[in-house]
C-alpha cells in the first residue's frame, strides 16, 4: 500500500509548489511523469520472469528498498532534470511490485478464488488514496527546516515506506508449501487442490523461450487492448484529479481533498463489487464501471455547474478503482497455469501502463483547462475496453462449448506434458 502512495505523491507534489520549486517547463512537467512509465513499462514483463527465480520475501523487499529510496530522493531534486531521473528509477523498482503481487496470489490460490483475491488486494489502492491525500496536505502545510512543502511531502513518504519495505522481509511467505501458519491436514488440503488445477509454484519452471512463445497468443493482445483503457482512465485521474479540481477553482488544500474524495468512492465501488458482482461475469463488471468513468469524467470537464463537476470529478474514482483488477484477474485466470498467468499479466500490465506514457502529454498546463486530446483518448479506449469485453465473452462461450462437444482423449501424454499446454489442454475451461 505504501508503495501505491506514489500517484497520489506526485499529483499532491503538483499542486503544492514543485512546478514553481524547480521552475518546471511544460516540457518537463510531462518527462517527470512520462519517464517514469517508460522505464516501470520497460520492466514490468522481464520483472515477473526474474521473481520466478528469486524468493519472493527477497524479492519484494529489495525492489521495495529501491523505491523507497528513489521517492526519498525526490525531495533532494534540484530540477527538472534531476527529478526526472530519479523518477526513472522510481519506475524501474516499482515495475515488479504489482505484476509480482499478480503472479503471487496465484501462488496461493485457484482459479475460482483467484478475481475475489485481486480486488480485495487492489482495495489498497484506493485506501492509499484516501490516507495519501490528507498526509501530503499536513505535511504541506507544516514548516520543517529549509523544506518547501513538496519535499516534506517526498522525505516523508520515503522514510515511512523503507520501513515498511523492510518488514516485508520477515513477514511475506514464500509458497503454502512451507507456510508456517498452516497446520498439516490445511497444507495437504491447499496443495491437493492447487496441483490439480494448475500445478505448485514451487514446483513449477519455465523458461525465457518458453515466455516468448506466450506473445503469439492473440488473446493475450486483445486483454491487453481492454485492460489499457482501464489502466489509462486509471492513471489519468491519479495524476490529474488535483489538477482538474484546480481549473475547476478549487486550492490546492481542497483539491487534495476532492482527490481523496474519488478514492472514498473508489473504494465503496470495490466493497459493492465483492458483495453484490463478484459472481457476474466479467464483461458486466468491466462494462457497467467503464460506463460510470467515461460519463463522470465527461461531465466533470465538460458542464457549466462548479457543483456538478465537482460531483462528478469524485465519482468518477467509483469506476476506476474496481474494474483494475477486474481486468488483471479476468487473463490471469484464463491462462491455464501458473507460469503462463505470470508472464501474460506482466505483459498485459506492460501494455496497458503504457498509457502512462502517453497521457501525461495531454494534460500538460497548455491545453488546460479541457485537455480535448486527452479526454478524446479516454473515452475511446475505455469504449474500446468494452467492445472487446464482450467479443471476449462470445468467443469463451463458443470454445467452451466446443471442447464439450469434441472431447480429445491425450492421455498418453505425461502429466508434464499435459500441463505445458496451459489453456489449449482439451480439458481446460474458460471462465467469463
Amino acid at each position: 500500500m505504501f508503495a501505491l502512495l506514489d500517484g497520489g505523491i506526485i499529483a499532491a507534489a503538483l499542486v503544492f509548489g514543485m512546478i514553481d520549486g524547480l521552475h518546471l517547463s511544460d516540457l518537463q512537467q510531462g518527462n517527470v511523469t512520462t519517464f517514469f512509465f517508460i522505464f516501470y513499462v520497460i520492466f514490468e514483463a522481464p520483472a515477473n520472469i526474474l521473481m520466478k527465480k528469486v524468493k519472493p520475501h527477497i524479492w519484494f523487499t529489495a525492489i521495495g528498498i529501491g523505491f523507497s529510496v528513489s521517492t526519498l530522493m525526490q525531495r533532494y531534486a534540484r530540477d527538472g532534470t534531476d527529478l526526472t531521473i530519479i523518477r526513472s528509477f522510481l519506475g524501474f523498482f516499482e515495475a515488479g511490485l504489482i505484476p509480482g503481487i499478480v503472479g503471487y496470489l496465484g501462488y496461493w490460490y485457484t482459479r475460482s478464488e483467484l478475481s475475489m483475491r485481486m480486488v480485495i488486494f487492489y482495495l489498497a489502492i484506493p485506501i492509499a488514496g484516501i490516507l495519501g491525500a490528507p498526509f501530503s496536505a499536513a505535511l504541506a502545510s507544516i514548516k520543517i527546516g529549509n523544506n518547501l512543502s513538496y519535499q516534506n511531502i517526498f522525505q516523508f513518504s520515503g522514510i515511512i515506506t523503507i520501513i515498511s519495505s523492510i518488514s516485508a522481509f520477515f513477514l511475506i511467505h514464500d509458497y503454502p508449501d512451507d507456510a508456517k501458519f498452516f497446520s498439516f491436514e490445511e497444507r495437504q488440503i491447499i496443495l491437493k487442490r492447487l496441483d490439480h488445477e494448475q500445478g505448485l509454484a514451487s514446483k513449477t519452471k519455465g523458461t525465457v523461450s518458453e515466455a516468448f512463445k506466450f506473445l503469439l497468443d492473440w488473446k493475450l493482445w486483445v486483454f491487453s487492448i481492454i485492460y489499457f483503457g482501464i489502466s489509462n482512465a486509471a492513471n489519468v485521474l491519479s495524476l490529474f484529479i488535483p489538477t482538474i479540481a484546480s481549473s475547476i477553482g478549487y486550492s490546492p488544500t481542497e483539491s487534495a481533498i476532492i482527490f481523496m474524495g474519488a478514492y472514498v468512492v473508489g473504494l465503496i465501488g470495490m466493497i459493492i463489487y465483492v458483495f453484490y458482482l463478484s459472481k457476474k461475469p466479467f464483461w458486466v463488471s468491466i462494462t457497467l464501471f467503464n460506463l460510470i468513468t467515461a460519463v463522470s469524467y465527461y461531465i466533470a470537464l465538460f458542464a457549466k455547474n462548479k457543483i456538478l463537476r465537482l460531483v462528478f470529478l469524485i465519482l468518477t474514482g467509483f469506476g476506476t478503482a474496481p474494474a483494475t483488477p477486474i481486468a488483471i484477474a479476468w487473463l490471469s485466470v484464463n491462462q491455464g497455469g501458473v507460469y503462463k498467468a505470470m508472464i501474460s499479466s506482466g505483459i498485459q500490465l506492460c501494455f496497458g501502463d503504457s498509457s502512462g506514457i502517453i497521457s501525461p502529454r495531454l494534460y500538460e498546463t497548455q491545453y488546460y483547462p479541457k485537455y480535448t486530446n486527452g479526454s478524446i483518448l479516454f473515452i475511446t479506449a475505455l469504449s474500446a475496453s468494452i467492445a472487446l469485453s464482450l467479443i471476449m465473452t462470445v468467443y469463451f462461450n463458443r470454445e467452451n462449448k466446443r471442447r464439450d462437444d469434441n472431447p480429445v482423449d491425450i492421455s498418453h501424454l505425461s502429466e508434464e506434458q499435459q500441463r505445458k499446454m496451459y489453456d489449449k489442454h482439451p480439458n481446460f475451461r474458460y471462465k467469463v
